[in-house]
């Protein structure tokens, strides 16, 4: 069974409105109902004085229609009397000053202080609802990003975490290359978090930068750790998640699920699509992304609901039909649970024109009868709930990159996500389901590996690489792979992409940072496409060639190679290129690997969840015209954000 959620707040309403609302969120078919992650202030109004009694109400109201409850912690927003009484409380900024406070989010994570208070609001929950058996399951905080905190617990923190590392001055020395600009330390007072105006670290050591990310995203962790062992320690059975957000600040997502039971994600897909063809929009990548923090199904904790408006102005009115399909095109990818945000417009605060299911009226409109629609549509659905997605093609992703290529840009616009969401965009267009794990992780099973932008490279990583390519595996690699160690330093002696290169069967000769200038080159079996950001140009040693660049000084030298490597082979793509060219690349890697793929229209997706009754396949239409397909030879027709479904029968659901 799909479940159907909603986000709640009792605390923004009158007790009086709480019965009528949950007996129209049950008669939707609603079955959880999230609570409390932001009532801190309600829960604990002064220092040490708990008021649950209008929580366990909330609770009784909503159990009592037959609903469970996702019960959130509180620790996102704590109440202004802590900040006042102990201001240590508060997250300090890059410019080394403690932030004004504001709504939310502004804890230091660290901080010895919040966390016996946070413990201790934690704990007093558990202790409250521990085994309850309304309890659905309890959500961590919210949104946690990096605790990027430069206050003096976190300075103490990162030179304790760096000794535990380093052991010695000398060796953090050499780790880091302080020789240039004198940057070498003989005391560890020296470190500090780095500071700076503004965002922009480009001129700190890289190597120190990179160790600051990987800190501060152990931080969150840690936190994470916290806050689980708290509520374990009361009800070990308790199911336990966090909602993952993609935010300025990175966290490292694999460390930080690593204790939960099951990944979730706040699904804002784009009410707004891009007018430019070549931006990959489709929010399946998140979803796939997220599916691979626990490497199974995932739960979605804030579904989108409504036209948006806190961050940025009000945003445009949803299309019809857009809650259904982005709502079902997370459960094509992996999604048990859909909790949408939120029931009901705020009246105040900052978020009181993110909209939720009913506008300030109250009155029913086309997006709750949107919402009934699919909760009908589901509900015939049962057996969809007992599968899951098979992937046969992986693609390796690593906070490592992700930290290290934020803090120095390698061409105008470049990012590490631009080439994962590249190829992500291109499997779905063939309607090839892919799971995107985390850099260590198993192999087993796949035969394709996308291995985009490996700028951090690890040699026990590009030996599993090589050992899944010599038995028969393909895998591709991209432009700055093999720069630099593990230490963040570029590796000496090697012609990129180094540690790949035998396993890619080429070398590049120099390479050309053009930023977003654009450029030409030429599939020897595909046609010409446009290419920009990157040019890598390339001499092979055992490798054919697959594509050439055109113009410039280097028109005709190879830019995308192909190499035989044992039983399987290596693809090296040296450049980004418009989405067309990594649709043709994949076709070529998909028919020499046996793997089913089909031609979609532009926007139109595919995606596939299997259990033991056989296959759901979806097909989803996330653009704003209608589009046609052909399907075993007959016509399909899918209105602008349409969700058609062929269940293991072989009917349309």
């Amino acid at each position: 069974m799909i479940r159907i959620g909603i986000d709640y707040y009792p605390e923004h309403w009158e007790r009086s409105m709480w019965e009528e609302d949950a007996a129209r969120m049950a008669a939707l078919g609603t079955h959880v109902v999230r609570i409390g992650e932001f009532a801190w202030s309600r829960m604990e109004p002064r220092d040490g004085e708990f008021h649950f009694d209008w929580l366990d109400d909330a609770i009784e109201v909503l159990s009592s229609h037959n609903m469970k409850i996702i019960l959130g912690t509180p620790t996102c927003c704590p109440p202004m009397w802590l900040y006042q009484a102990h201001p240590d409380t508060l997250r300090w900024e890059r410019d080394g000053k403690p932030t004004d406070t504001g709504i939310r989010g502004h804890r230091c994570l660290t901080s010895p202080t919040f966390r016996k208070y946070a413990g201790r609001i934690v704990g007093e929950m558990a202790r409250r609802y521990a085994g309850k058996p309304e309890i659905f399951a309890w959500q961590l905080d919210n949104e946690l990003d990096s605790n990027q905190c430069t206050c003096p617990a976190c300075r103490a923190a990162f030179r304790s975490w760096l000794k535990e590392k380093y052991g010695t001055l000398d060796v953090l020395n050499k780790a880091w290359g302080n020789e240039v600009w004198s940057g070498e330390i003989s005391d560890w007072e020296q470190i500090q978090p780095l500071l700076g105006r503004g965002n922009c670290p480009n001129w700190y050591n890289p190597a120190w930068l990179l160790d600051y990310e990987r800190f501060c995203a152990q931080s969150t962790a840690d936190f994470v750790q916290f806050q689980c062992d708290m509520i374990r320690s009361f009800d070990p059975q308790a199911v336990i998640t966090t909602n993952a957000c993609f935010p300025q600040h990175m966290p490292d997502f694999h460390r930080e699920f690593a204790p939960l039971d099951v990944a979730s994600y706040d699904n804002y897909p784009p009410i707004l699509l891009p007018e430019d063809p070549e931006e990959p929009y489709s929010n399946a990548f998140a979803l796939d992304f997220v599916r691979g923090f626990k490497r199974k199904n995932f739960w979605i904790m804030e579904q989108l609901g409504g036209p948006m408006g806190c961050w940025a102005p009000i945003s445009p009115a949803m299309e019809p039909g857009m809650l259904e399909g982005y709502a079902l095109q997370a459960v094509a990818h992996g999604a048990d649970l859909l909790s949408f945000f939120r029931w009901r417009t705020s009246r105040t605060g900052a978020e009181m024109f993110c909209h939720g299911l009913l506008d300030h009226n109250n009155v029913p409109n086309r997006r709750l009868k949107e919402l009934e629609q699919l909760c009908r549509r589901l509900e015939k659905l049962p057996g969809l709930g007992d599968t899951t997605v098979h992937s046969q093609v992986a693609m390796l992703y690593s906070a490592d990159q992700e930290f290290a290529l934020k803090n120095q840009e390698q061409s105008k616009g470049f990012a590490y996500w631009t080439q994962l969401r590249r190829f992500h965009d291109a499997c779905m267009n063939l309607g090839v389901d892919l799971d995107v794990i985390e850099e260590h992780a198993s192999l087993e099973g796949y035969k394709v590996v996308i291995v985009p932008t490996h700028f951090i490279t690890e040699p026990e990583v590009v030996a599993r690489l090589e050992d899944f390519a010599g038995k028969g595996g393909a895998v591709v690699v991209t432009c700055r792979s093999g720069v630099k160690d593990k230490n963040g330093n570029c590796i000496l002696g090697q012609e990129l992409p180094t540690l790949f290169r035998n396993l890619c069967g080429c070398h590049v000769t120099e390479y050309d940072a053009i930023g977003p200038a654009v450029q030409n080159l030429v599939v020897e079996r595909g046609g010409d496409y446009k290419i920009t950001g990157w040019c890598d140009l390339i001499e092979p040693d055992t490798a054919q060639v697959l594509a050439r660049y055109q113009g410039r000084f280097y028109g005709g030298t190879p830019a995308i190679t192909k190499n035989q490597f044992g039983a399987g082979t290596a693809y090296y793509v040296g450049t980004i290129g418009e989405r067309a060219m990594y649709r043709t690349l994949l076709i070529e890697i998909f028919r020499g690997n046996d793997i089913p793929h089909m031609l979609l229209p532009q926007g139109v997706e595919s995606s596939s969840r299997v259990g033991e009754d056989g296959r759901y396949q979806f097909f989803f239409n996330n653009t704003v015209h209608g589009q046609n397909l052909r399907l075993d030879g007959q016509k399909v027709h899918l209105q602008p954000f349409e969700m058609r479904i062929l269940t293991p029968q072989g009917t349309w659901a």
